[in-house]
């Protein structure tokens, strides 16, 4: 249900902003900060995954249409199976660059390459954890200083440590960050 309603505003922001185009005042040299914040919890068969994510972010445009910056933050996954309990946590930096579309309309699609840098930390084991990844997503203006920012899906790889090798690629709603940004 969570991903159904995920989905119809993701529609709905993208609808609203294709009709209701604007120009906007220039965007280089506008710093943006803001973070993103993620959650989903999935239940199959007797087991229950729950993730969460809290990433704070300041970026600044070096164009109109290019924009880099750092997010930094904690992400976790849980896993209750049977009565076991597991669970992952990241701390760390993600510095970005993000190639926006439409950069002076309201509805603002972007891709954004980012490399995670950090540490994974289970029941186990601390390690070092790394990931290089392209996201799409959409940043709806609300007036010249506040947005509505989305990614869905991603293309990329991801290490969190042994035995631990994320590959991922699509637009699915299994990975769905959304945020806030403010435009100084």
């Amino acid at each position: 249900m969570k991903k159904l309603v995920l989905f119809a505003a993701a529609v709905l922001f993208s609808t609203a902003g294709l009709f209701a185009q604007e120009d906007q005042e220039p965007l280089k040299g506008k710093w943006l900060v803001g973070g993103s914040f993620g959650f989903s919890k999935d239940k199959t068969s007797g087991t229950e995954t729950t993730d969460f994510s809290l990433l704070p972010s300041v970026g600044i445009f070096l164009e109109n249409d290019i924009a880099v910056g750092l997010r930094a933050g904690y992400e976790q996954t849980k896993i209750e199976s049977a009565g076991v309990t597991s669970k992952k946590e990241f701390y760390g930096v993600i510095p970005y660059a993000r190639k926006y579309w439409f950069p002076a309309s309201k509805l603002m699609p972007f891709a954004q390459g980012d490399v995670r840098l950090g540490w994974a930390k289970d029941s186990v084991d601390d390690t070092f954890a790394w990931g290089i990844n392209v996201r799409p997503g959409l940043t709806y203006r609300l007036n010249e200083s506040i947005a509505f920012d989305a990614t869905v899906g991603r293309f990329g790889y991801d290490n969190q440590g042994k035995d631990s090798d994320n590959y991922g690629v699509g637009l699915n709603l299994d990975d769905v960050s959304l945020g806030i940004i403010i435009f100084l």
